[in-house]
């Protein structure tokens, strides 16, 4: 294993060494990232605030991580070329729990089995044509403001397609298998309906002479019950939903009813762009997104922590929901030394009403981006971290919440050297009269949710962010961050810390080094 891994790292840098070189017809090209993030954090998770997320867990405030990410081309011509991607980590330093996985070989000796396929897509061009064929595991981001969107942004296999129709106007077609929980199963298990499969269409417009673009987009799915979304958007260490680890199948248990059904999903979203009056530019996107309720019956185990939601059968489950974002903002140079982007940035996206537990109609936007998530107007409560290190103690995806910032982005004085000030407020749009009167028990959580905000609670951010360019591959940037959770009191009252205080401080300290080539 070990002789493996170094010839893989072996070649990997003698096609580094070797950025740009031809071999037989193959034009090689390397690019890549690697990051040093060292930081602090207080209260990340809140522990003991009456909002009882973390349960009174204790929190490792200090933290080492490193990640490496290349990515090698392989170039034809312009019609036909490859891409392959290897990520090393994110790695913690120090960690000990075993030595597979993304995060191992951090503890002593280093022999963490924890290299990853990143990317690894085809592009080519269909003869005699301008139509662009994609097919792979990519990269796919849906049109969104430059706060990012709350519904996909991350790798996933499937192939697109891509053309202009006119001047103006472009299209792209995908399809896209972001999960198939059961496949390759090989134990007899396989349910009838185990796959995802989404198909979608962006429509980009660009009216240049008015400085406007528009790109509206839509994607629907079949989901089969046994494919795992549910489990993936409905469970999480915090969850009052999870997976019961002793299920042989590694993803769900095995509810044979529900595994024989399949639902639907479907997002249609457009997002515009108003840039006429350059350096003042204008960003909107508005997204509505359906998951029709099916039975879960089984399909989402129950931990055995008393806070975890028992399913009756026959529990449908589903969701739907808004989600609206707009930014402004206007770049400001004053002679040669000095510029800053002053701007305004806000979102509202709706949220449980008071008998979503109960009914199973929950009423936020669906998402498919988990985990890192792809929402970040904020560096320490939602998504924005630099690169790697601690974000979204609030959300990934602002589902949920509504919010409004401000921020002097970009601020530069000294060549070479620039800052961001942000202050954010977010307030939840989730009934607090459902968690007040049916108890913590009835929340479901996605498994991206920092914390499930009511229209109760609210949170205030401030970031104090700075990039040095030492040299021109290498950057440092350090993120100061700071929280502020109000919590109201007699919503939380039944969650498991019900004693804790309804207003906590969360703060970070993060310095990050990233070297690019």
């Amino acid at each position: 294993m070990k002789q493996a891994k170094l010839l893989l790292l072996s070649l990997v840098l003698v096609l580094a060494a070797s950025t740009g070189a031809r071999a037989d017809g193959v034009d090689v090209k390397v690019k890549g990232e690697w990051d040093f993030s060292f930081g602090w954090t207080g209260n990340f998770g809140f522990t003991h605030s009456v909002h009882g997320d973390a349960y009174g867990n204790g929190e490792d405030s200090g933290y080492a991580q490193q990640r490496i990410r290349t990515q090698i081309d392989f170039v034809i011509s312009e019609n036909l070329s490859a891409v392959y991607g290897i990520q090393v980590g994110t790695i913690t330093w120090g960690r000990s729990e075993g030595n597979i996985g993304a995060e191992s070989g951090g503890a002593m000796d280093a022999d963490g089995v924890n290299l990853a396929t990143h990317l690894a897509y085809l592009d080519w061009m269909i003869p005699s044509t301008d139509i662009q064929v994609r097919m792979g595991i990519q990269g796919i981001a849906l049109p969104s403001t430059p706060m990012g969107t709350p519904v996909l942004d991350s790798q996933v296999a499937g192939i697109a397609v891509s053309t202009p129709l006119t001047d103006w106007l472009g299209l792209t077609a995908m399809w896209l298998r972001p999960y198939d929980a059961y496949a390759g199963d090989a134990a007899g298990g396989n349910p009838r309906f185990d796959e995802m499969d989404i198909f979608g269409l962006v429509l980009p417009i660009d009216i240049e002479p008015a400085g406007l673009k528009v790109t509206p987009w839509f994607l629907y799915s079949l989901v089969g019950a046994g494919s795992g979304y549910y489990d993936h958007l409905f469970t999480g260490e915090d969850n009052t939903v999870g997976v019961d680890p002793e299920d042989g199948n590694g993803n769900l248990l095995d509810a044979s009813s529900a595994r024989g059904s399949r639902t639907s999903v479907f997002w249609i979203g457009t997002h515009m762009e108003f840039s006429l009056l350059d350096p003042l530019v204008f960003n909107v996107e508005a997204i509505y997104g359906k998951l029709r309720q099916t039975d879960v019956t089984g399909l989402l185990g129950v931990n055995e922590d008393e806070n975890d939601l028992a399913l009756p059968a026959g529990y449908r489950l589903g969701t739907s929901g808004w989600f609206i974002g707009a930014t402004l903002d206007y770049t400001l140079e004053i002679g040669e030394d000095f510029s800053m982007t002053p701007g305004i940035f806000g979102w509202w996206a709706s949220g449980d009403n008071s008998s979503a537990g109960e009914t199973g109609k929950l009423g936020r936007l669906p998402t498919l981006s988990q985990g890192n998530g792809g929402f970040a107007p904020t560096t320490f409560g939602a998504a924005g971290t630099f690169s790697i290190g601690r974000d979204t103690a609030v959300t990934a995806t602002g589902l949920g919440t509504w919010g409004i910032g401000v921020q002097l982005a970009d601020i530069s004085f000294i060549e070479d050297l620039s800052h961001t000030l942000r202050f954010a407020y977010y307030k939840g749009t989730n009934s607090s009269e459902g968690v007040r009167n049916n108890g913590y028990e009835s929340v479901f959580k996605y498994d991206s949710d920092g914390l499930y905000l009511t229209d109760k609670d609210h949170v205030f951010e401030v970031n104090f962010d700075h990039s040095y360019a030492i040299y021109e591959n290498l950057t440092a940037v350090l993120e100061l961050g700071w929280l502020h959770l109000s919590a109201d009191r007699d919503t939380w009252r039944g969650a498991d810390d019900d004693t804790g205080s309804t207003g906590q401080n969360a703060w970070k300290a993060q310095l990050t080094l990233q070297f690019s080539f």
